[in-house]
């Protein structure tokens, strides 16, 4: 065989060839490398924002996705030293014997093989099982480590899950993948700037972040891909989507994805209510448990008003850091306070002028931010911070919240006055529990057709979905869907296994339901035959290519 054809050394051969040619000797020991603890104190606070991201966003799911399991998650910086670690406690003993905890540093030059050091040399994803640890004194480990890039596309430092040989299944790669993703999107979502998301129904969608003249400033990887792609003006995008996680096709997505019947049915009095009441200027305040579909209600309503060409600005108002609030709703002008920008900031206020306005989790809003609002409100004009200039604004106002806003007008923690400005309607949405099997089993259909057409849920896995109470509503929902996804990529099907759900008591489906699988095929068969055989009509009606559509029949005809 030639030299040519030779295959390429996979990233452990590599790993042990660079440990060798640096004289390390597989069985001595491995250094010693520990920061000094104010050396460690110094990197932590240095990776403040990481490390918080970190416990807010990545340790939940992590303890969702891996619950019981004897395993470790560790947060490293660029060098590998740990700067953070949470999981299993009767594993974080058995590893403490080789310094597997905060403050050890893990390259290779001093750990030879492993996860941590191997992928920031090579600065990819990688797998360290057992015995291909370099130092023998590892190989009771089996790692799986993911790189973290920041909004510039520059290597933080990197995740791993490490746990014992005998126990790292399968899915720990894909699992690290993931929960490196989300600290990636939620770092790049605290940079100022502009957020556009190019998808908001994907957990892997493209965001950039731009400035106020739409430069680009930063994307997740999903976003440097599309970049790569597509041609890039910043400039239009922000005419397009200013402030708003908006995507193309809106009105068709927001369609395909369904609310109770209660709110979704096009000639319901319950969804034209909501929306002629927009439509006269009207506030809406819409109540629910959390993750129960408010954001997604406020699409549909847009996507279906007059105002559909318009903005749309979505804000999480218990996000908004509790020093700026005023300065991120009603925007300032350059060198208003500390830290300004030189040439100021809309706000999101006036970043909604001829659009639609929606201000989730208004309740978290504090009392002087309240009241600022409610001079806007009253004189539908905005004055930013350090401007004794109004500027007119033209905004058709949404307000969101699961808590009881009556409730804290009574406990005086929210302005009765601004209450009964923001309550013209008030919409109550039900939990996804209290929706009916079929409706559940439509939302359940369309959302794994939007994330992965090719896959399906087996009988099993769809009755555990239908069968837990999902405290988390639609979120928690789609959340346990992408997850699944990622886990049965390549196999086809969704089984309970692919489900990292919380346990519960088993509730049985009512009888006389249909399953998603014979739905499905009830779907596309009716629907071809209404547009007479047509193909083409019949994937446009369903909201899925041709491809997809072809893989439904040729299913129905092996079954």
């Amino acid at each position: 065989m030639s030299e040519s054809l030779q295959p390429s050394p996979s990233p452990i051969q590599r790993s042990w060839q660079r440990c060798l040619h640096q004289g390390l000797i597989r069985q001595q020991s491995a250094e010693l490398d520990l920061l000094p603890q104010g050396e460690l104190s110094a990197r932590q606070e240095e990776h403040r924002t990481l490390i918080t991201c970190f416990q807010r966003f990545v340790l939940p799911l992590f303890a969702q996705l891996l619950a019981g399991r004897p395993c470790r998650l560790l947060l490293c910086d660029g060098e590998g030293a740990i700067l953070a670690a949470s999981g299993d406690d009767g594993f974080a003993r058995h590893a403490e014997r080789i310094f597997l905890r905060s403050g050890a540093r893990w390259g290779e030059a001093s750990k030879g093989t492993n996860a941590i050091g191997t992928a920031l040399a090579e600065q990819s994803e990688v797998q360290v099982l057992g015995a291909q640890h370099f130092f023998a004194q590892h190989s009771f480990l089996s790692c799986s480590a993911c790189p973290l890039l920041g909004p510039d596309g520059q290597l933080l430092g990197v995740l791993d899950i490490s746990t014992d040989a005998a126990h790292h299944d399968g899915d720990m790669l894909g699992t690290v993948r993931l929960l490196a993703m989300t600290l990636e999107n939620a770092l790049l979502a605290r940079q100022p700037g502009w957020l556009v998301d190019l998808d908001p129904q994907s957990l892997w969608s493209a965001r950039l972040l731009l400035g106020e003249g739409g430069e680009l400033l930063g994307a997740n990887r999903a976003g440097r891909l599309w970049l790569g792609q597509h041609p890039f003006d910043g400039q239009q995008l922000l005419r397009d989507r200013r402030g708003l996680r908006l995507v193309p096709e809106a009105g068709e997505r927001a369609a395909r994805l369904p609310l109770p019947s209660a709110v979704e049915e096009g000639g319901s009095q319950a969804q034209q209510v909501p929306l002629k009441m927009l439509e006269r200027g009207i506030s809406l305040l819409i109540e629910g448990e959390t993750g129960s579909g408010k954001e997604h209600l406020v699409r549909t309503l847009h996507a279906r008003s007059s105002r559909r060409e318009r903005p749309l600005v979505c804000v999480n108002c218990g996000a908004l850091p509790a020093d700026l609030v005023e300065a991120e709703l009603f925007g300032y002008v350059g060198g208003a306070f500390s830290g300004a920008r030189s040439q100021g900031s809309q706000g999101y206020l006036r970043a909604a002028h001829g659009g639609i306005l929606m201000l989730d989790e208004i309740g978290e809003l504090p009392l002087p931010a309240q009241t600022r609002l409610l001079r806007v409100l009253q004189e539908r004009a905005v004055t930013p911070v350090g401007s004794h200039r109004p500027e007119a604004v033209d905004f058709w106002l949404v307000s969101a919240s699961h808590r009881d806003l009556a409730a804290m007008v009574a406990a005086g923690t929210f302005r009765e006055d601004l209450y009964y400005r923001i309550c013209g309607w008030r919409q109550q949405l039900a939990p996804l529990r209290a929706w009916s099997v079929p409706e559940r089993q439509e939302l359940i259909l369309n959302l794994l057709a939007e994330m992965d057409p090719a896959l399906q849920l087996t009988p099993q896995a769809e009755q555990r979905l239908l069968a837990h109470p999902l405290p988390g509503n639609v979120r928690q929902l789609k959340q346990a869907l992408e997850v699944a996804c990622v886990l049965a990529e390549g196999q086809g099907w969704i089984d309970p296994a692919h489900l990292h759900l919380p346990e519960v008591a088993a509730m049985p489906a009512p009888r006389g339901t249909t399953t998603l699988r014979e739905q499905s095929r009830q779907r596309v068969q009716q629907t071809l035959a209404e547009c007479g055989g047509n193909v083409s009509e019949a994937a446009r009606r369903l909201g899925i290519s041709r491809t997809t559509f072809y893989r439904h029949l040729a299913r129905e005809g092996r079954e």
